[in-house]
């Protein structure tokens, strides 16, 4: 989990030097509830998430944009 979330922070800061990409600015968004749903999936499993979210996923998702 943090591994995902220092990735996460890593993406935020190449997003917030660089040019302005309203795609990756999509997916910084998406990876931001992924990683609240994944909070969820680990800390409070009762509640059910609102689909499939794991960590592989989350890189997944950071990894091809050269984040």
């Amino acid at each position: 989990m943090h591994d995902v979330e220092e990735a996460y922070g890593r993406a935020r800061a190449a997003y917030a030097s660089g040019p302005a990409d309203p795609v990756r600015a999509g997916e910084l968004a998406e990876v931001r509830w992924l990683i609240e749903e994944l909070r969820v999936s680990l800390f409070a499993q009762q509640l059910g998430t609102d689909g499939p979210v794991s960590e592989k996923r989350i890189r997944k998702i950071l990894t091809p944009g050269g984040w």
